[in-house]
């Protein structure tokens, strides 16, 4: 039937940075994908802005990760740092809060990446597909720079 063509989804980037590949990542829960499969940013900018339209699930209370679901239904994580809960919200400010809905590119939050590189914890920033039993072929950006707002995964359902 005419119009009933599959769509694809897509995630953009939250943020100014450095694609690398999540097995790359520092820390064994993102790199074998046990949370799911995803990709990460090593950020050049402070803040985590929205990569599509979403309900923010959970902001956790520390600032350093959110958990949304698209108006697609992708639940995704995006988590600033590795072990950064340890800092306690510390480097954090938070900017939207859990329930609220937000836009592709509204800030989620801020943080001071010196201030988290100064206190010896990896800034790099996993971005995670949670139910990828949900949807299709996922495909992810290629290694190099990329700017809040460009496509970062494409979902094809």
């Amino acid at each position: 039937m005419f119009g009933l063509g599959k769509k694809s989804i897509v995630i953009s980037s939250p943020m100014d940075g450095t694609v690398i590949p999540l097995s790359k990542v520092s820390d064994p829960v993102f790199s074998q994908g046990i949370l799911g499969p995803g990709i990460a940013i090593q950020p050049d900018s402070g803040y985590v802005c929205a990569p599509c339209s979403a309900v923010i699930e959970q902001m956790f209370e520390t600032g350093h990760a959110a958990n949304l679901v698209t108006d697609s239904g992708v639940q995704l994580l995006i988590h600033v740092g590795i072990d950064t809960v340890k800092l306690k919200g510390r480097h954090y400010t938070i900017i939207k809060n859990s329930g609220e809905k937000v836009s592709k590119g509204d800030i989620l939050m801020e943080f001071d990446a010196a201030a988290i590189s100064g206190e010896g914890f990896d800034t790099v920033t996993p971005v995670i597909i949670c139910n990828p039993d949900d949807f299709g072929k996922l495909s992810f950006a290629k290694e190099g720079a990329i700017k809040a707002g460009e496509t970062l995964i494409t979902i094809n359902n």
